[in-house]
């Protein structure tokens, strides 16, 4: 059988990363996929551990350890060394989706230059490699809009990024919409709410939540959550609804701007009732939020019609992604499941 497709993946071994590499493998059996990154190849966990779990790292979920593919392979390779322009003249991408950024960790100022730096490099080499993918999809975000007075948030809201995360993804996408007149690649932009899903590290609320609660449950903390303000908003999607996005954007080869998000605005106050709920802390945790702290983005939510229009509708439910979620700290410890066989099974 012909191959259709070949993807190129920056940023593989990424949270969003594995679930999207998985979903691209899951859907079609005529493409084949070359993941990218800095680090070394991991088969069994996530790069980056929770501080309540072992130090190797969150194992990645049952249906993550199938990317044992013949049509899927890793190369360690940094998009700023030399070895990317053989890398790309040896594959011939006919896609590239451009996960890998940083988030957070380090300093601001390293985000926006390396963000901006592995960019630039990636679009420079595939116009020296001569390549001419027909696709390059970036993973932007949502943060891009920074604070807006009317929700939900639409693709053409004037954009107002208010940290160095979202300013690189913004100068991001001025690349590749310059790359695009160049080289005549039709070019996506994603931008990506908020994501939670298992495996989901620190660097992010619902890894922070869960991090929390598994302390609390391991008894190796007090029974209390510590959060920001309880009072905003924001748009969350699990990780493979996210995925489903992007793998539809490449599928209809559409180029634009696109939201991903679930088009629904959810309080954090609830989404830390809902970890609460399916951990059964609900009655005994204690919340603490610091009212002097304030948050300059009270309500993110994001319009989803134009994704929508391509065929997009999320599936899963986010009572059952945070359950999910501490389902691998239990299982991790050996702990008793939160979920049910029924539910595990709507899960997949």
């Amino acid at each position: 059988m012909a191959v259709r497709h070949r993807y190129l993946v920056t940023g593989a071994q990424g949270f969003v990363g594995h679930y999207l590499i998985h979903c691209l493998l899951s859907r079609t059996e005529e493409s084949t996929i070359l993941g990218i990154g800095r680090s070394s190849q991991r088969d069994s966990h996530f790069l980056r551990p929770l501080t309540c779990t072992a130090k190797e790292g969150v194992p990645l979920p049952e249906p993550l350890r199938s990317l044992r593919s013949p049509r899927y392979s890793y190369l360690s390779v940094d998009l700023l060394s030399d070895k990317l322009l053989e890398v790309v003249r040896q594959f011939r991408p006919t896609a590239v989706i451009h996960l890998a950024a940083l988030l957070r960790g380090v300093s601001d100022e390293l985000i926006l230059l390396n963000n901006a730096q592995s960019t630039e490099s990636l679009l420079k080499t595939l116009l020296t490699s001569e390549s001419k993918p027909e696709m390059f999809l970036l993973a932007s975000s949502g943060g891009v809009y920074g604070r807006q007075y009317v929700q939900p948030i639409s693709e053409f809201a004037e954009l107002a990024p208010m940290d160095d995360y979202a300013k690189s993804k913004l100068a991001a996408e001025s690349m590749v919409q310059r790359f695009a007149e160049r080289s005549g690649t039709r070019v996506a932009v994603a931008r990506i709410f908020n994501v939670l899903g298992p495996g989901q590290d620190e660097l992010h609320l619902g890894g922070r939540l869960v991090a929390q609660i598994g302390a609390i449950l391991s008894r190796t903390s007090p029974e209390v959550i510590r959060v920001g303000s309880l009072g905003s908003t924001r748009d969350f999607l699990d990780v493979r609804d996210v995925s489903t996005a992007l793998a539809l954007i490449l599928e209809h080869n559409r180029e634009g701007i696109y939201n991903v998000g679930s088009g629904v605005e959810t309080r954090i106050a609830d989404l830390v009732k809902l970890f609460l709920e399916s951990a059964e802390l609900q009655d005994v945790a204690r919340i603490e939020n610091n009212p002097d702290v304030i948050d300059y983005i009270p309500r993110h939510v994001a319009s989803v019609q134009r994704i929508a229009a391509i065929g997009f509708k999320p599936t899963r439910q986010l009572a059952l992604t945070c359950c999910e979620m501490l389902e691998c700290y239990r299982l991790l410890h050996g702990q008793d499941k939160l979920l049910s066989v029924e539910d595990s099974a709507l899960i997949g």
